[in-house]
């Protein structure tokens, strides 16, 4: 796919419009650092610090596993186009001076690789040319704590910054009480804790682990009646341990770490700084903070409330005359009660404010095009003249237990494409599109309404001689 859009490019120019330049923007968790490790082969689960000591060795065997991804990075990079790397809440850890620096030169060595008479990896006799063109090669691999800015004014970004779940207090230093220690969030002490403990979830499928009590209840009795493997045991524990590592190690809000953070948030993106501080204003607060949240998302309020009710029904009836037995209801009755009075948040509510985040974000910068990610679901919609896109998932999304049924037949980004040198007034064009069987379909109008686009004659869109922006997730 990405040597496809590398064709356009080539075409574009070829066409005599001049140079089509892409901007190829990864838009967070392209790297699961929450999965279990592999090691000798095996699946191993791992609670390991998220410092660069551990990120730095799983990162080096990550792109040693995918040679084929990074070389074709490199030849993205080669043909004097820019990659940009974002932050996702499941590698968070590419904020780290020590990973990035490993990320851009296994792409500088695919880059020089890729030319002509450039040096490889590994020479014996580097020169000063061989050291200007590594570094030139290197400017051109980008790096996001946060989000992105386009000079034609598009932003992208992951997303999580507005899920309490995976949200970070200060995303461009995401930072606990040990220094260089990422802050745990409870999305990912979930899934290194939990979900990656229980077996037959998967992961990549919300519709898998977000289940009703009757439908734990049935995926229990499929799966681990008939074996010596506990579901309960391992939620109970996985589920206290995620509620004690969140208050260990919560981290109160400070103003002066919140001011650094704007300060390298601008400084990284050349947002103003206004922009910036209106933008994280709009940050869901950590899940840390609802506590009370947490437990409801993790079902550990109401299995406490269980076990107080049937305590309260025993005690009744050992204690009680024989005539207030049917009195001992009362406590079972009060758990259904609160549960219709309290009901736990869905999921897609979460989803739905993160979309919703996409237009105040839209307005913070004054930008023309809004791309998130973090949902696993693919969007895109032209609204008044500005473009709100989401760029979906790669990932090993399956509907059966088999892996034969894929969710998404297709892979979904975005692609949005600008004129070159118009800058913040350039017209946008493009959206949502997929890649199947080695072709790009657009999914979304590709131009914005029709009062919104300057048209030539007979209703067609003016051609865009672009700087491209595509952005995807994986």
């Amino acid at each position: 796919m990405l040597d496809a859009l590398r064709d356009e490019m080539k075409q574009g120019t070829a066409r005599g419009a001049g140079r089509h330049e892409l901007t190829l923007v990864l838009n967070g968790d392209v790297f699961d650092l929450d999965a279990p490790r592999v090691i000798d082969r095996k699946s191993v689960f791992h609670d390991l610090p998220r410092s660069a000591e551990h990120a730095v060795p799983a990162m080096k065997a990550i792109l040693a596993d995918h040679p084929v991804f990074i070389e074709a990075l490199g030849r993205v990079v080669a043909d004097g186009h820019t990659v940009v790397f974002i932050s996702g809440n499941h590698d968070v850890q590419l904020t780290l001076p020590e990973v990035r620096d490993l990320v851009r030169s296994r792409v500088v060595e695919a880059a020089l690789a890729a030319l002509d008479g450039a040096p490889r990896p590994g020479s014996s006799s580097p020169t000063p040319e061989a050291g200007r063109a590594r570094a030139a090669l290197g400017a051109r691999v980008v790096f996001r704590a946060w989000f992105h800015k386009t000079p034609d004014g598009i932003i992208v970004e992951h997303g999580n910054q507005y899920d309490a779940y995976c949200s970070y207090r200060y995303p461009m230093v995401p930072f606990g009480r040990k220094p260089g220690e990422i802050q745990p969030t409870m999305g990912s002490l979930v899934c290194r804790l939990l979900v990656s403990r229980m077996g037959y979830f998967n992961p990549h499928v919300d519709s898998s682990f977000m289940l009703s009590a009757f439908g734990y209840l049935a995926h229990w009795a499929r799966y681990y009646l008939f074996s010596r493997r506990s579901l309960a045991g391992a939620w109970a524990l996985g589920a206290l341990r995620t509620v004690v590592e969140l208050v260990r190690r919560r981290e109160p809000e400070r103003r002066a770490r919140l001011r650094e953070c704007l300060a390298a948030a601008a400084q990284e993106t050349g947002a103003p700084l206004r922009a910036v501080a209106r933008h994280a204003r709009l940050f869901a607060p950590p899940a840390e903070d609802r506590l009370g949240l947490v437990a409801r998302e993790l079902w550990l309020d109401r299995a406490a409330l269980a076990l107080l009710a049937v305590a309260v029904a025993l005690v009744w009836l050992l204690l009680a005359p024989i005539w207030l037995a049917p009195a001992a209801l009362v406590a079972p009755v009060g758990l259904v009660v609160y549960e219709r009075l309290v009901p736990k948040l869905p999921l897609e509510a979460t989803w739905q404010r993160v979309s919703r985040a996409a237009r105040q974000v839209a307005r913070a910068h004054r930008a023309r095009a809004v791309v998130f990610g973090h949902t696993h679901t693919p969007e895109g919609s032209w609204e008044g003249g500005l473009f709100f896109g989401n760029t979906g998932s790669w990932s090993a999304a399956f509907e059966d237990i088999a892996c034969t049924k894929p969710v998404f037949a297709a892979r979904p980004l975005v692609w949005l494409r600008s004129e070159p040198g118009a800058g913040s007034s350039a017209r946008l064009a493009g959206g949502l599109v997929t890649w199947k069987n080695g072709r790009f379909e657009a999914r979304t109008a590709s131009v914005p309404p029709p009062a919104e686009q300057l048209r030539e004659p007979h209703g067609a869109p003016p051609p865009l001689r672009s700087p491209a922006t595509a952005a995807l997730r994986t």
